[in-house]
């Protein structure tokens, strides 16, 4: 018999957690009678389930989701003395046959634990060690590089830390959303095995209206760009069109500098962008004046750096500041 408790905000690693303990303990033997997951069940139900024997053929796995039995919260599972008492019996009385897996997800970004008051809960600080799994922040990029690289090892994909830093800035730092970049990445990357930039960035504004955002901006057209914006902040995080944004307007700023001497092929090998793009970004940097350019990507840099610190934080308010040119306290 064994007993976890896993809890955190960072629901793709209990996941990842759990796997290896079924893999560990059930092999490739996993069926409806050696394996059961029940998430928040009553109180009948998880004495129940503490109390099961297992099958006749061997071990088996049961993993029970209980967030409203170990978290102070309107949900909460109100137990009366007889009632807790009969669970810490149980949990001192389990199978030898089962392993048993308690999970308490916690709610994203709130950084709860389990209420430490609670007897239920001081049993289980008895009888097994409680392992955390929180959520990276998007400016830890530092302690996320290291894990996209074996994500991506684990598919047979290689990116480097300055493209790892780069996916965490479009995608976020959600284990789970890096994850199925990655699988789209592999793809979008076919056949070659190595990520870059360029496929990072086209690949996280595919499903945005994220070019017609740059149009707006380059035409000036702020009051519809701050529209736009809102709508695709209702869709996704801050970082990701933020992000392409400024790759976007780096690589104008080079296409103005350089489009007098050199051809579009030449610019599309120096930025390592389709050759198509590159000459609809000529044209689209004709009118535009390389002081205006240059001003917009240093304000856009400006606007994230106000908005990880917390100096502002709406992000709307950030991008007006940037379009305008003006000076955030």
């Amino acid at each position: 018999m064994t007993l976890n408790f896993f809890f955190g905000d960072e629901d793709f690693l209990i996941e990842k957690a759990i796997n290896k303990i079924k893999q560990e303990t059930l092999g490739d033997n996993i069926n409806e009678f050696n394996c059961k997951s029940v998430d928040n069940p009553n109180y009948a139900l998880f004495l129940e389930l503490l109390m099961s024997n297992g099958t006749m053929f061997g071990e088996s796995l049961v993993v029970i989701k209980c967030p409203k039995y170990f978290l102070e919260s309107k949900q909460k599972e109100k137990l009366d003395d007889k009632q807790t008492q009969q669970l810490i019996n149980a949990l001192n009385n389990l199978s030898p046959r089962v392993h048993f897996i308690l999970v308490c997800p916690t709610p994203r970004g709130e950084k709860k634990k389990p209420d430490s008051r609670k007897k239920l809960y001081k049993e289980i600080l008895k009888l097994t060690k409680p392992q955390e799994f929180p959520s990276y922040k998007n400016y830890e990029d530092y302690k996320l590089i290291p894990i996209i690289k074996k994500m991506a090892a684990e598919i047979n994909l290689k990116i480097n830390p300055k493209e790892a830093s780069l996916l965490v800035q479009v995608t976020g730092a959600s284990l789970r959303d890096l994850s199925n970049q990655l699988e789209k990445l592999k793809l979008y990357a076919y056949p070659l095995d190595t990520i870059t930039a360029p496929m990072i960035i086209e690949l996280s504004s595919s499903n945005s209206d994220i070019f017609a955002l740059v149009d707006l901006i380059l035409a000036k057209n702020y009051i519809d760009a701050l529209d736009l914006i809102s709508q695709i902040l209702q869709k996704e995080h801050y970082l990701p069109s933020l992000a392409f944004i400024q790759s976007t307007f780096s690589s104008l700023v080079q296409i103005k500098l350089f489009s007098q001497s050199l051809s579009s092929y030449e610019l599309a090998q120096m930025l390592n962008q389709n050759e198509f793009v590159v000459k609809k970004n000529i044209e689209k940097v004709r009118g535009v004046d390389l002081e205006e350019l240059i001003r917009l990507r240093i304000d856009l840099i400006k606007a994230e750096y106000n908005l990880k610190t917390g100096t502002i934080k709406d992000p709307i308010t950030a991008y007006q500041l940037a379009f305008l040119g003006e000076k955030s306290a």
